[in-house]
């Protein structure tokens, strides 16, 4: 998985979660910190999925695989 994967990725999922989000009135500073929120989360998600295509001798193919498992790695932390 290349880095322009692992950055596409993220670019998509931060997209999602921003879309969701749209400034109305007194809110709008809670809708940009939740942004940056999510923004810090996916960039660790990518550094993650990239560390694990390392680990596997950067074989291709396999990035959503290596996402959805530094995504459970991560988040799965944080949620317990």
């Amino acid at each position: 998985m290349s880095r322009e994967t692992v950055s596409n990725l993220a670019t998509a999922a931060l997209s999602a979660v921003t879309s969701k989000i749209g400034p109305s009135g007194e809110k709008a500073g809670h809708a940009d910190q939740a942004a940056r929120d999510a923004e810090a989360v996916q960039g660790r998600i990518a550094k993650r999925a990239y560390e694990l295509y390392e680990q596997r001798g950067r074989q291709e193919g396999q990035a959503v695989e290596d996402w959805l498992k530094a995504e459970r790695q991560l988040v799965g932390v944080s949620a317990r």
